[in-house]
């Protein structure tokens, strides 16, 4: 086994850079699985709702767009399922890229991020599916039944990505509200399959622990716990970001995503 992970804690400084982490997430699965090699990925954004596949069917997309858009938020389509999440400066969106996907269940790779979430914050967390919170699913994360983050997962070569966004302080019944109005006005008329919200169905970490919680904070616990099983390396990204074939990875995402919601959104 591969003792060490590798650490990207990204910065996004800018709305050109949204495409960027997710095109980063398929040249780490292609380095991850190549290289029988862990990496952890930290990021955070601007104001964003990034949208799944699934919302691309939405009867009245282009309408819940027009009223994202005059609220000042940004917004893409992600090159994976689920629905719509929002992303701002309190949340925290953590990946685990894990090499060996074959002998990883899916099931065992959700167990995996909800451990690391659990002893990093709260044994109180539990999982299961918030119906009436957005992008609900089965491995939602709540203390007393309020759900705080989601769980996916991408799979490509012999890698896996486990993504969770995190909601760690900020206004929560804000980004459920943007959203309820979202599905609302994209919905209509009403399709099965799509979040009814609940605006009181979310909170934030910080609200559900009780004390102040920054992004930074949230990052050490994570890091305290992944360094009782990994060394963390903290230079090495750099290196390997830079080096031919994660570039070439990069760019091919890229070229993907820029083409998917350029199909499906139009032009910004």
């Amino acid at each position: 086994m591969n003792n060490t992970i590798i650490l990207y804690d990204q910065k996004i400084s800018s709305s050109k850079d949204l495409l960027v982490p997710f095109s980063d997430t398929g040249a780490i699965l292609k380095f991850v699985s190549e290289n029988n090699q862990p990496v952890i990925h930290f990021w955070v954004t601007p104001p964003t709702v990034i949208l799944g596949m699934q919302d691309k069917r939405l009867n009245n997309l282009q309408g819940g767009l027009e009223m994202l858009s005059e609220k000042d938020y940004l917004f893409y389509l992600r090159n994976s399922g689920g629905l719509g999440v929002v992303t701002d400066a309190g949340i925290l969106n953590f990946s685990i890229f894990l090499p060996d996907k074959d002998n990883l269940l899916i099931d065992d790779a959700y167990e995996k991020m909800f451990t690391v979430l659990k002893k990093s914050f709260s044994s109180k967390i539990k999982t299961g599916e918030i119906s009436t919170s957005y992008c609900p699913g089965t491995y939602d994360l709540s203390i007393d039944q309020k759900k705080f983050a989601g769980i996916s997962q991408r799979r490509a070569g012999n890698a896996v990505a486990i993504m969770a966004y995190i909601s760690v302080n900020g206004q929560q019944k804000d980004r459920s509200q943007l959203m309820k109005d979202f599905y609302e006005i994209s919905n209509y008329p009403l399709k099965d399959g799509y979040p009814q919200i609940d605006i009181h169905s979310m909170e934030n970490l910080d609200t559900l622990l009780d004390h102040e919680l920054s992004i930074n904070q949230a990052k050490q616990k994570i890091l305290a716990i992944i360094a009782k099983q990994y060394t963390i390396n903290k230079e090495e990204f750099f290196i390997i970001q830079n080096s031919l074939p994660y570039q070439e990875a990069y760019n091919a995402t890229l070229k993907d995503l820029i083409k998917r919601n350029q199909q499906i959104l139009g032009e910004k």
